[in-house]
């Protein structure tokens, strides 16, 4: 069956029944007898989609968590109530304390955060390493236990080959950890290229209508005990809700995915050319240096690119002229966004003009012509104002 297809049957229900699987909020499960109870608990410990206890979900959670796992191409999901959450949660459950982490240094943020804040704290050592790195053996000690990696990375989208990367860390048997957000199981598949665990912010591109939080965990079932154990003892789950509203936000993501793709290449190889522009930042720009890396890997590109200007730019005032550009710290949603960033503040490898004002741009689902008017009108205001 084709993917496409796929969107449309995922969590359907036996006929006649509804077309979405219908939200279900319980905490409490109801038992006839005390063997149904005594069995329910046996199963559960092998099947993550037995209900048993609204802690672990309803069988709402479990048809978003299914047909995440079939999109990621994995054998295990777990839901998060936050994509940081999800990566926190898949951090935490293969390291502890006097262990080594290794995390690529174009990492999203607030995942750096994380592992600054609360990693450290716990006794785990932490290192970096730059984003073009192939073979991370100089950096790798005998207490090393996983690696975090993210491609496009965060905010400035430098490409990782990771399939390369993969095969040389699994010689250290390491466990790699992806942030997939940018490509949600749709464009980008990390599992496929030896990755163990595969991490999307559901708030983003799977629901796509900027009214969800969500995040979630796909591995492979034998490596699967350690994060399914944290997710049981912490109590990690998602809203039946926001469940119900992310698979329903999923049956539209290949074509929500072609229109933000189409609008933001059209935007950014319209800035490319403008005087005010030093460099656009864009995987699929045969201007960026690993475009055909993510071209061989990738089927493609969301809506998101950043945008370096020249030092004496006004930044902040172009963004408060733009009008159907909102600013936002999120992305992945119908609506199209600006943010003012600094990237490199935190990293430890850092290119040449790191001062240069830039700007994240998301474009959403407006037709590009009115973007592309809303962005001329924007320029031209700064310049009547000189």
């Amino acid at each position: 069956m084709k993917r496409e297809t796929k969107l449309m049957h995922y969590g359907r229900s036996p006929q006649p029944g509804p077309a979405n699987p219908p939200v279900v909020r319980a905490s409490t499960i109801l038992h006839e007898t005390v063997a149904s109870f005594r069995d329910t608990n046996k199963r559960r410990e092998k099947d993550d989609t037995v209900l048993s206890y609204g802690r672990r979900g309803t069988t709402t959670a479990y048809a978003l968590a299914t047909a995440v796992c079939d999109l990621e191409g994995g054998e295990a999901s777990f839901l998060f109530p936050t994509g940081i959450a999800a990566l926190a949660g898949a951090i935490s459950a293969y390291s502890s304390s006097g262990d080594h982490v290794l995390i690529v240094d174009s990492i999203f943020p607030a995942t750096r955060t994380y592992c600054e804040n609360q990693l450290r704290k716990n006794g785990v050592e932490i290192d970096y390493f730059p984003a073009d790195a192939i073979d991370i053996e100089k950096w790798v000690k005998p207490n090393t236990k996983a690696v975090i990696v993210e491609t496009p990375g965060s905010m400035t989208f430098d490409i990782m080959d990771l399939e390369k990367f993969c095969n040389n860390a699994k010689k250290h048997n390491l466990i790699i950890i992806a942030d997939n957000t940018y490509g949600s199981g749709w464009y980008y598949r990390p599992l496929e290229f030896g990755c163990d665990v595969s991490v999307i912010a559901g708030t983003k591109y799977l629901s796509g209508h900027a009214d969800v939080m969500m995040g979630i965990a796909t591995l492979r079932q034998e490596i699967s005990a350690p994060l399914r154990q944290l997710v049981h003892n912490t109590g990690q789950i998602l809203a039946p809700d926001e469940a119900y509203a992310c698979l329903r936000g999923m049956r539209t993501l290949n074509l929500r995915l072609e229109r933000h793709e189409q609008t933001a290449l059209a935007i950014a190889n319209w800035l490319s050319k403008r005087d005010e522009v030093v460099e656009v930042l864009h995987p699929g720009l045969t201007s960026h240096p690993r475009s055909e890396i993510w071209k061989r890997d990738a089927s493609g590109c969301n809506g998101m690119f950043s945008v370096k200007f020249k030092s004496d730019f006004a930044a902040d005032d172009f963004m408060d002229n733009l009008k159907l550009f909102s600013v936002g710290t999120s992305w992945g949603g119908f609506e199209s966004l600006v943010m003012p960033i600094e990237p490199y503040k935190k990293r430890k490898y850092k290119p040449e003009n790191i001062s240069l004002p830039m700007i994240r741009f998301q474009t959403g689902l407006e037709h590009q012509d009115d973007l592309l008017e809303d962005l001329n009108r924007a320029f031209s205001s700064l310049k009547e104002t000189k």
